[in-house]
């Protein structure tokens, strides 16, 4: 328990010193602000046309898709403020500056998970906030204490499937003698078609989504149980198994990765 207080007590006093850093550019800031705000208005507005012209898709009113789209966005920034290091594997490997970090008495994956910070994180998560409040009080969810209570712990789930994600596709770098992988960029642009409910897509990319790139878990099965849908009862109770599960996946490829790690030279 100490060594586990240790490392969260060193996890704030890295991402003190990066959010240090990044307050010094204060016009990037209000820029990434001003591009945060544009790009989901772009996304928002898609969802209330499509919905302007039907009153359903998939069975989910555009309020209940506001949901699942919260989910996803909220579990998106947490990726980029909190562990923004974990998209920049690829590049410490290529240039080898993933050394500096092996020679270190600390956790390698605590160095890179806190190599850098992004404020677009904290604006995403502050949009998803206002439409996950928004979307459950127009479907009746915030009535219920207990789903309320079930909201936070689905998000918290939502977050560490999504930061797993990331993270174990960052470390197939380790397996790519180019040095660039595009698959955790691949794998964060299926999350684009997550936004909608799984329903509307055929069997196969409903196999993907459950099975092999989980956004079902991310997004999916939380709003369906809090929404009250069908089927959702299994989904919402294996989501505590698939966050092990791809905590497990992401540790085994981390470490697999650092024991053929040769360096740039």
């Amino acid at each position: 328990m100490k060594k586990w207080k240790r490392y969260a007590a060193l996890y704030i006093r890295f991402q003190t010193q990066n959010i240090k850093a990044s307050a010094q550019y204060r016009a990037d800031f209000f820029l990434m602000v001003l591009f945060t705000l544009f790009s989901q208005g772009c996304s928002l507005a898609l969802i209330g046309i499509i919905y302007s012209s039907i009153p359903e898709v998939g069975g989910w009113t555009m309020q209940e898709t506001l949901m699942l789209y919260g989910f996803l966005l909220f579990s998106e920034g947490s990726v980029n403020f909190f562990f923004q290091g974990a998209w920049k594997i690829a590049n410490m490997i290529r240039e080898a500056d993933l050394d500096r970090f092996l020679v270190r008495p600390l956790p390698a994956g605590l160095q890179l998970l806190t190599a850098k910070i992004d404020f677009e994180g904290l604006n995403k998560m502050v949009i998803a906030a206002g439409l996950l409040l928004y979307s459950a009080r127009s479907c009746g969810v915030l009535k219920d204490p207990l789903k309320c209570m079930l909201i936070m712990v689905f998000l918290a789930q939502a977050c560490l499937i999504r930061v797993c994600m990331v993270w174990t596709a960052s470390c197939a770098s380790f397996w790519m003698e180019s040095g660039r992988n595009s698959l955790n960029f691949f794998i964060i642009s299926l999350g684009e078609m997550a936004k909608y409910p799984l329903a509307i897509y055929p069997a196969v990319l409903k196999g993907i989504f459950g099975y092999l790139i989980p956004y079902a878990f991310v997004s999916y099965y939380p709003a369906g149980y809090l929404l009250g849908k069908d089927g959702m009862k299994a989904g919402a109770a294996c989501m505590p198994f698939v966050c092990a599960g791809m905590l497990a996946a992401a540790y085994g490829t981390f470490r697999l990765g650092l024991r053929r790690y040769e360096s740039s030279s």
